[in-house]
């Protein structure tokens, strides 16, 4: 889906969403197991793609990174910025960056990416890729299944992907997949990805 209906939906919806997800991290959700220690092994800024409420840019930030939070919808920048006031949320999208010239060390994009089929996913992946410094690690979630496949999410139309093709899929974005998980019986799958220096004549 095109990023503006995107973020009009998310905004339709804000309070509901923000209800839903929360303001901060509880001490016993899952995802802290995974994020948190990626996060120890980024060595600079981190860059949280898709911030929603900020509760992950927060919950870092207060664990002693670096961190800034990408949010395009403006409700969630506001609860972000109001529950969060010490750290800092640019209010732009993905595409907002791309040949900005920033380099972040790493980048958390939890759950940013479903909204996107797979004629807009290579974009935002190359984005991504331009993103990070060399060696600069990349922290990705999604949904998985057998098959690309739309569904019904609360906000908007999200995708399923199935873990090798979301591998392709970074690995033919410049970027070198490290590590992979995924419960078979379940939705949620994640990647961590590493920007390798490219070497001459690779292509993107």
């Amino acid at each position: 889906m095109a990023t503006d209906e995107v973020t009009q939906a998310y905004g339709a919806r804000a309070a509901d969403l923000a209800d839903m997800l929360g303001t901060v991290v509880s001490s016993h959700d899952p995802d802290r197991r995974v994020i948190e220690p990626w996060a120890e092994s980024v060595s600079g800024r981190i860059l949280d793609v898709g911030a929603g409420t900020g509760r992950w840019s927060g919950h870092l930030a207060s664990l002693g990174h670096n961190v800034q939070g990408l949010e395009p919808v403006d409700q969630f920048i506001e609860i972000a910025r109001r529950n969060h006031p010490t750290v800092v949320f640019r209010h732009a999208s993905l595409a907002d960056l791309a040949g900005s010239g920033e380099r972040w060390s790493g980048i958390l994009a939890w759950y940013s990416l479903i909204h996107l089929g797979p004629d807009e996913l290579p974009t935002a992946l190359a984005t991504l890729r331009e993103l990070l410094e060399q060696d600069g690690s990349l922290l990705v979630s999604f949904f998985s299944g057998p098959s690309i496949q739309a569904f019904r999410h609360p906000a908007t139309t999200a995708y399923r992907w199935p873990m090798k093709d979301m591998v392709r899929a970074i690995e033919r974005s410049g970027l070198e997949v490290t590590d992979q998980q995924w419960d078979p019986e379940g939705l949620h799958a994640n990647i961590t990805a590493v920007a390798r220096a490219r070497k001459r004549g690779e292509d993107n």
